[in-house]
């Protein structure tokens, strides 16, 4: 533990060599960066790995870019050199599924309204108004991507499975499959991983404060950032979108596939990588998916 201490403090300090450390938290989750939150204050992201240095500078180009753009908080870079990226900690807490479905009618179409808003806003932004070559989304949006993930789904998650859920899988994939336009879509800058603790809020004002983590964000599908919010929290927000996203029905269909063919990928993530723990890193879902 000492040397631990001393290594993030060193890592701190190379970038902010003024800074007194209070105190911090260690966040390693997460595949393609270390976090520290300072002091309560400030956010450190630290690339894992070199690969990850290129999606750390698009995401430094793409906040300072989006902040003056969107409804809703972003995180602003105060300090950005090579696989480091610095800035003040938002104010909120996470926008958990709970907070969503504990919610009075009211504060629920306020919230849907938000998002909503937000999302509209992040998905009609021009991409010839940004001045470098904006990395794509990792999300699979290609149908000739979907064939190969469902061979695998047959191949290494079948054996696994119940014949009722075998069913549920071949009924999600047939739709998609067969109809050779249900991939076909103009894209757009999208945020790319839009789970719940990416999402603050106010539970005081019943208002969400700000959206974090644009570490994998950029151009595709915008179907994919609304089945995030699908697979979280269910129709029952998505649905609340009519007025503030007048395209929602238009992609609604690839944003239920998308919903449920996430919890696929994760197990064959899983099944591929030998780490247990993508097993499980979709339980707690909403479930309340329409078709």
């Amino acid at each position: 533990m000492p040397d631990q201490l001393k290594y993030w403090h060193e890592r701190i300090h190379s970038v902010m060599p003024d800074l007194e450390i209070v105190a911090y938290e260690l966040h390693q989750e997460g595949l393609v960066y270390d976090v520290l939150i300072v002091n309560n204050e400030w956010v450190f992201r630290f690339v894992k790995s070199n690969w990850a240095r290129e999606l750390m500078e698009n995401e430094d180009r793409l906040l300072s870019f989006l902040g003056p753009r969107l409804p809703l908080s972003i995180p602003k870079p105060v300090i950005y050199e090579d696989g480091v990226l610095v800035y003040q900690l938002l104010v909120g807490e996470l926008f958990l599924r709970q907070a969503w479905e504990r919610a009075k009618k009211f504060d629920k179409q306020t919230y849907a309204d938000q998002l909503g808003r937000f999302l509209h806003e992040l998905h009609h932004v021009n991409p010839e108004e940004l001045d470098w070559d904006v990395l794509h989304s990792y999300a699979p949006v290609t149908r000739e991507t979907w064939v190969e993930i469902y061979e695998r789904v047959v191949d290494q998650i079948y054996p696994l499975l119940l014949s009722h859920q075998i069913e549920w899988v071949e009924d999600l994939f047939n739709p998609a499959l067969t109809n050779l336009d249900f991939f076909n879509f103009d894209p757009v800058l999208v945020h790319g991983d839009l789970a719940p603790y990416h999402i603050l809020y106010d539970p005081g004002r019943s208002r969400l404060t700000g959206v974090i983590d644009f570490g994998v964000a950029g151009l595709g599908d915008p179907a994919t950032d609304l089945g995030s919010l699908l697979n979280y929290y269910g129709e029952s927000l998505v649905s609340q979108f009519e007025r503030t996203y007048p395209d929602l029905q238009k992609i609604l269909g690839r944003a239920r596939f998308y919903a449920q063919a996430i919890e696929l990928q994760w197990v064959l993530l899983g099944l591929e990588s030998g780490e247990k723990y993508w097993y499980t890193s979709h339980l707690g879902g909403a479930r309340n998916i329409w078709n």
